[in-house]
């Protein structure tokens, strides 16, 4: 597979090539952490108080997650556009496979490429940083191949993320 893949690849001309992080890290203050441990305290108390066991240890567990994943740098990640597909962490996707795509770009908060993948009857989103690149010609190149959602946004979840400095 590994070959094959390769040999593929070798077929491939590159349109457009970009080294992005993974994620852009949100940096938070003394204030959110003593907020975030405040809300947790009073849900975990919540879930005690109303004899909510499972519920305390879910909290408990998610919390544990979360100050494990919280310093975790992000990995730089090379972006391909080539005439094939999209090449994003090392795995290609073929244009038959994007069935949309769309940018959201409010510098210096949001500069985004979603790009709607399917997969027999999954679907899933991809979210790719744009980082420094011109959203026109990602755009210009992208459209050739793929139809856009216009007028698309950030998913809430995003948003949320971003907003409560989650990610």
């Amino acid at each position: 597979m590994e070959m094959q893949q390769q040999k593929h690849k070798d077929h491939r001309t590159t349109l457009l090539e970009w080294e992005t992080p993974e994620f852009v890290p949100t940096p938070r203050g003394k204030t959110w952490y003593i907020v975030a441990g405040l809300i947790l305290t009073g849900l975990i108390a919540y879930a005690f108080f109303t004899d909510n066991l499972t519920m305390a240890i879910v909290f408990i567990m998610l919390a544990a997650v979360f100050l494990m994943t919280d310093k975790k740098e992000p990995q730089i990640v090379n972006m391909i556009i080539s005439d094939m597909g999209v090449t994003y962490k090392g795995k290609f996707y073929p244009y038959h496979h994007i069935n949309s795509f769309w940018l959201v770009y409010h510098p210096p908060y949001v500069q985004v490429l979603y790009l709607k993948i399917s997969n027999g009857r999954q679907f899933k989103h991809i979210r790719i940083e744009l980082d420094g690149q011109r959203p026109q010609k990602v755009r210009a190149l992208l459209l050739k191949e793929v139809p856009e959602i216009e007028g698309a946004h950030e998913p809430a979840s995003d948003v949320l993320a971003r907003v409560l400095k989650l990610n």
